[in-house]
């Protein structure tokens, strides 16, 4: 695989109030990390954030539980990021960079009383494209307390995220030797049950770098030594250690090693290859002030579910399907639930199932088995999809699950789902047309969708043995007029964004000058052709017969409006010339003449 393009830890930037990174040898782009969480926007802006309450009736009294999902996105700020990069690296491109796996917890003042399941750390799920997802079970105390909060507008939490991204490790002129159990045996001391960040892992490499169960060669100076042991302990992270939920998020992300996986033996890294590793990232978060704004402009965000009728060995299952409401190419899915027998209390199978219509996201399953069991089952997924002869059932593989909450994941499907998903930044000034392609028995297969600001995200069934599957999109403009294309890439999981079309960005044009008089100065104003009222985005440009070539840099931030504008610069005092309308850079240099100034 190559690295050429992602984010390079070892080439950090500042601007804009925070790091960015490189792209690896690509000195043009660069990529910003998550400044924080916000909730993502369904179909109509409404928030993806739902709450399906369920009530249980019977001789124990009423019961209440609840199915909690949210699925956020990124906030960049990335129009102003890329402002402040512009001005000191006015050839570089900012890109977003997309965090892939981490863990939520909710945050409350001590004085308030807030369920300690709330509080708990639990999953955060990269869906494959710029989102994660939050699927959280909960018991009365929660559900009634969220419940208020959704209905009456109540806000009394905010939310904290560990959440990490994938770049290349840092690297040093440096080698490590070291035998994996030795080491294990090292960082298994550590505080905070195994819990360390990344800093304590690299100073506990840099105390015993000259151990007999690790050492670093070719490191020869205390800076060299301390920034070999960074590269390793990058890579020993990426290695045998997995993100893990800290005591104390404020610290920083923490990992914990899984010392059985560090084998007896000999190993020798080199530690100026280029490896994948993780980065930590600690964002803040604040569903509740969203779900807040949703309730006062209308929205409902709770679904109470059908109440069920409590029997003794009833268990109620939340299955919620991962996947965007909007799903192209599959006309139903859903799941069947198999719990083999158990006897002698239950000497039958049960078996239960669910179906997931356009629109839904989760259901509800009561299965009733012995009193002394726990819950665990086999279940698959199916799909109804379009075939010859109509529509046609397809059946995923056999699984198992052991609770009460269980999340479809999409490669549980029988088809293979293509989430394709683009921001609302770019959504606001464009509307996506989006097709799928491919060869299938032989024969061309497709599918057309598209994304607006009424529907941001979309699931593409594709068939498993779908043949060079392409996809291609086309941005047209509110305006119905311009129209921006990317080139047909590999049918795999797409964020779209403003970023994502070439013309955003830095852009240049070249502007000559013919002298044809005897002036010795001609000075032109040049702005975006979206921002000709902006007095920052205007910029001044004198040429001389010495110098009567120049070029002028601006930034583009809509990529359906990426030429820029000109007139003749006149002294303060007098009336501003017109502007010329959108010229294209890549049409050719702006050709002047040094005797049409004063026309």
């Amino acid at each position: 695989m190559s690295l050429t393009g992602m984010p390079d830890w070892s080439q950090p930037l500042s601007a804009g109030g925070g790091d960015l990174y490189f792209a690896r040898a690509e000195p043009r782009r660069a990529f910003a990390p998550p400044l924080g969480l916000r909730v993502a926007a369904e179909s109509g802006a409404a928030p993806a954030l739902a709450l399906e309450v369920i009530r249980l009736s019977g001789a124990q009294g009423p019961q209440v539980l609840g199915l909690l999902t949210i699925r956020f996105t990124g906030h960049y700020a990335l129009a102003e990021r890329q402002r402040d990069l512009f001005a000191v690296h006015p050839e570089v491109k900012l890109e977003p960079l997309v965090p892939r796996e981490g863990f939520l917890r909710f945050q409350a003042a001590a004085a308030l009383d807030i369920p300690d399941e709330l509080l708990a750390p639990r999953p955060l799920v990269w869906t494959g494209g710029g989102s994660l997802t939050f699927a959280a079970r909960l018991g009365q105390a929660a559900t009634l307390m969220l419940n208020d909060a959704l209905v009456n507008g109540m806000v009394v939490v905010t939310a904290l995220a560990e959440v990490a991204a994938w770049g290349l490790a840092s690297r040093a002129a440096a080698r490590a030797e070291f035998n994996p159990a030795a080491l294990a045996g090292l960082l298994e001391g550590a505080e905070s049950g195994g819990r360390l960040t990344q800093a304590a892992v690299a100073a506990r490499l840099a105390a015993v770098s000259d151990s007999a169960s690790f050492s670093l060669i070719g490191a020869a100076t205390d800076a060299g030594r301390i920034a070999a042991a960074n590269a390793c302990a990058e890579r020993l992270i990426g290695r045998y250690a997995k993100l893990a939920p800290a005591d104390d998020p404020t610290s920083g992300a923490v990992y914990v090693f899984e010392t059985a996986a560090m084998a007896d033996g000999l190993v020798n890294w080199d530690l100026s290859d280029e490896v994948l590793v993780p980065r930590g990232l600690i964002l803040a978060a604040n569903p509740l002030e969203a779900a807040r704004q949703a309730v006062a402009s209308g929205f409902r965000l709770t679904r109470e579910a059908p109440v069920v009728t409590f029997v003794t060995g009833l268990h109620v299952l939340s299955v919620f399907a991962n996947l965007p409401p909007k799903r192209i190419g599959v006309l139903m899915l859903g799941t069947e639930v198999r719990v083999p027998p158990c006897p002698p209390d239950r000497p039958q199978t049960v078996t239960a199932s669910a179906l997931f219509r356009e629109g839904e996201t989760s259901k509800s399953i009561p299965i009733r088995l012995s009193a002394r069991e726990t819950v665990a089952f086999d279940y698959h997924t199916f799909t109804f999809v379009v075939g010859a002869g109509g529509a046609q059932r397809l059946t995923g593989p056999l699984l198992h699950h052991e609770g009460r909450l269980l999340t479809l994941a999409p490669d549980s499907f029988p088809v293979r789902f293509v989430l394709i998903e683009a921001t609302q930044a770019l959504l606001s000034v464009a509307g996506l047309k989006i097709r799928c392609s491919g060869l299938r028995d032989g024969g061309p297969w497709g599918v057309e969708a598209a994304l607006d600001q009424a529907v941001s995200t979309l699931a593409v069934a594709v068939p498993r043995d779908l043949n060079g599957g392409e996809l291609s999109v086309v941005a047209t403009g509110r305006d119905g007029v311009r129209a921006r294309s990317l080139a047909p890439r590999p049918l795999e999981d797409c964020w779209l964004d403003l970023s994502s079309f070439p013309t955003a960005g830095p852009a240049c044009a070249d502007i000559v000058c013919d002298f044809d008089d005897e002036a010795g100065l001609a000075a032109i104003e040049c702005a975006p052709e979206d921002r000709l009222d902006d007095p920052e985005a205007v910029g001044l440009v004198r040429l001389t017969p010495a110098n009567a070539a120049r070029q002028w840099r601006w930034l583009v931030l809509n990529p359906l409006q990426d030429g820029f504008c000109w007139r003749w610069f006149r002294d303060p005092g007098q009336p501003p010339a017109p502007w010329s309308g959108p010229l294209d850079p890549a049409g050719g240099p702006l050709a002047l003449k040094s005797s049409a100034r004063a026309q």
